[in-house]
């Protein structure tokens, strides 16, 4: 089991100028836009927030006990099956996988962290390689997801 570092626990860290929660349109709801260009492997940013048990619509995975919510952008993050960052729950970062643009949605595969999610969904994210449904790394799809998958499967 993983240990949070001890500011990980705190509500609020200094604002980010780096970031920003938007609304990116009415099917993916909120998301994250980086105001500043990233290298790959750079730390677009470290988070903190309210470490527990339980599992809501927000939060992530730290380990197999315990999940991080009240972040401050960490829980806005988008999922991209091709993804254009990492999250780094040991260190409590966010790392970029490759080069990020400015005004570029930053992106996750929520599979890397979560066993399983708040709320499995049909994925949008227009990757070559998209999986279409999206659970967690330790669940299968829900009936709904199996229903969405035969319907797309069949096309």
């Amino acid at each position: 089991m993983t240990s949070a570092p001890e500011w990980a626990t705190a509500q609020q860290l200094q604002d980010d100028e780096a970031l920003d929660v938007v609304r990116l349109d009415d099917s993916r709801g909120l998301g994250v836009r980086t105001r500043q260009a990233f290298a790959a492997g750079a730390v677009v940013h470290r988070f903190a927030g309210i470490v527990s048990g339980d599992i809501c619509q927000h939060s992530l995975q730290i380990d197999a006990s315990r999940h991080i919510s009240g972040t401050r952008y960490i829980g806005y993050l988008s999922h991209g099956c091709d993804p254009n960052c990492r999250l780094d729950m040991v260190g409590f970062v966010l790392v970029a996988l490759r080069a990020v643009a400015p005004g570029e949605v930053l992106t996750v595969d929520y599979a890397d962290t979560e066993d399983r999610l708040h709320r499995q969904f049909a994925c949008c994210c227009g990757a070559a390689a998209c999986r279409g449904w999206i659970h967690g790394r330790r669940e299968a799809p829900n009936p709904e997801g199996l229903a969405w998958l035969a319907e797309h499967d069949a096309r």
